[in-house]
């Protein structure tokens, strides 16, 4: 591992993306409307989560952050988005799409 991923802070980071996606996965699919909240509430916690480690990677100089965005582009293009879409624009649009599920639940 290099120093990039040996930071402390990305190391609890990456520690809370994993028990946000676990989580998320765990409540399933059939949920009452505020199971559904805090389903996308968590959501949102880590889609922001992401979004600042790519911008963590972005910036870095370490070999291993750079191979990550690559990985990342690969992904985007085998779900059929152009790698160059991947970007901090890429989260906020993911947020603003999880923001109007929220707002579209009954309250």
């Amino acid at each position: 591992m290099t120093k990039f991923f040996n930071s402390e802070i990305v190391q609890q980071e990456l520690s809370r993306m994993q028990e946000l996606y676990l989580e998320i996965n765990r409540m399933g699919l059939l949920l009452s409307v505020e199971d559904k909240r805090e389903q996308l509430n968590k959501m949102m916690q880590l889609i922001n989560l992401q979004q600042t480690m790519y911008m963590r990677v972005t910036l870095s100089d370490d070999p291993d952050a750079k191979q990550l965005v690559n990985q990342v582009k690969q992904a985007a293009t085998m779900l059929g988005m152009p790698p160059g879409d991947i970007g901090p624009q890429f989260y906020d649009t993911l947020k603003q799409n999880v923001q109007k599920m929220i707002d579209s639940l009954p309250k």
